[in-house]
């Protein structure tokens, strides 16, 4: 059989019929697995360099702050110019980055303060990706490929943060971090390299006519225009919202999990290293299942209906579980949370790519993307504190909560429900 063939049977993978898409695709599945490389590495890099907890918090703040803040310009950019080409030059810039940090540790000079500055050019770098990867799909595939694709850019994120985490540790054990800042250079390197092979169909003619004034203005004007457009579709800003705020009730997921694990449940490590797993088993097998559809019906309530499971997940993990049980259900329960994120992941991203004008699409994600982070640090920030104050199960049932009535309340939205 024909690997032609073999992608029309296999509906999940049909959009990698697309040699544009199979390009970009391979090359950004290199590249998150070098991401995932670097997660493990740059934790082990900040401890051997300071041994201390703040520091690599103020390395993960400094690469947040620029994403946040310079994502709205990204959206324009990905608007005004060549998608492809501003993936281009991310993907440059970061490799170059981290490229600096394996150097400079090999030199043997490498400071905090390196990786901080180094951080902080990444996040920039990250800020024009990110709307830009989100809107090409449409100019790379037909809308009824557009699951496929969108399934597929999923998976690969999931099978980063499944092997990229162990690569990493590898590395840092044979050898040393810089070995694994190197290895993701290279996949940045990698995926470069497979976009100056794609060749990409122009946006439509109006995104470069001229008319919009130019400097700070035009730059205004656009962004005005992209909240404009979102701020007149409800099933948009009512979503967008439903996740900035959703954000902080998903938080213990992130921050109290280890403490619930060995102080509410009395297990080790192993069992937060196997939640991890399941959460990234259930969201591959949703994705998968969901690429395989031929069209998803009714999906504003299917896509609501997975944030739904989600949060019963969340409220399950505190509950007072027996000790014999507790592992067997978390981690049963780790495998739902991940499938219920998947399932709206897809379906909202599917929607944008479809829904808003492709014109208009890289401000929309952008917006999109800033409402999904702008109150994640605050979150962060307010379970760390409540975790230690009321302790670890009483902030899981509080944010599972949160979000269950977030996402009762959206689905009363006309928008949401009759979304199609």
């Amino acid at each position: 059989m024909s690997s032609s063939s073999l992608v029309g049977r296999v509906r999940f993978a049909r959009a990698l019929g697309s040699k544009p898409f199979a390009l970009v695709w391979s090359g950004q599945t290199i590249s998150a697995l070098g991401d995932g490389v670097t997660l493990t590495a740059l934790a082990w890099q900040v401890l051997v360099l300071t041994g201390s907890g703040t520091a690599m918090g103020a390395v993960l703040v400094a690469e947040t702050v620029p994403r946040v803040l310079f994502l709205l310009l990204g959206g324009v950019v990905a608007d005004r110019f060549s998608r492809r080409n501003v993936l281009l030059w991310s993907d440059t810039i970061r490799g170059v980055a981290v490229g600096a940090i394996a150097v400079l540790g090999w030199m043997g000079l490498l400071a905090l303060w390196h990786l901080i500055v180094l951080g902080a050019i990444f996040g920039l770098a990250s800020a024009f990706f990110f709307p830009a990867y989100q809107s090409i799909p449409p100019q790379l595939v037909d809308a009824d490929t557009l699951p496929s694709a969108n399934a597929l850019n999923g998976m690969s994120r999931q099978m980063s943060q499944l092997f990229g985490p162990a690569l990493g540790a590898t590395l840092v054990a044979l050898s040393d971090p810089s070995a694994a800042f190197a290895i993701d250079a290279l996949s940045f390197g990698v995926s470069a390299a497979l976009l100056l092979a794609v060749r990409v169909p122009p946006l439509p003619k109006e995104t470069y006519d001229g008319v919009k004034p130019g400097g700070l203005r035009g730059l205004v004007g656009d962004i005005r225009e992209g909240l404009g457009y979102v701020m007149r579709s409800p099933w948009l800003w009512v979503t967008i919202a439903i996740a900035s705020l959703g954000n902080v009730g998903l938080a213990p997921m992130q921050v109290a999990l280890p403490k619930l694990i060995k102080s509410v449940y009395g297990q080790g490590v192993w069992l937060l290293g196997a939640t991890g797993t399941a959460v990234a088993a259930g969201s591959l097998v949703t994705m998968l299942l969901i690429g395989q559809a031929r069209r998803v019906r009714h999906r504003g309530i299917l896509a609501y209906g997975g944030l739904i499971a989600s949060s019963l997940a969340v409220i399950v993990f505190g509950l007072p579980l027996p000790h014999q049980y507790a592992p067997a259900i978390a981690i049963a329960v780790s495998v739902f949370f991940g499938a219920g994120l998947a399932i709206f992941e897809l379906i909202w991203v599917t929607s944008l790519q479809e829904l808003v004008p492709m014109e208009k699409l890289g401000r929309v994600s952008s917006v999109d993307w800033v409402g999904s982070l702008a109150l994640m640090p605050v979150g962060l920030a307010l379970v760390g504190v409540l975790t230690d104050r009321v302790g670890a199960s009483w902030v899981f049932l509080a944010g599972g909560a949160l979000n269950l009535a977030l996402e009762l309340i959206a689905l009363t939205v006309p928008g949401i429900r009759k979304l199609d």
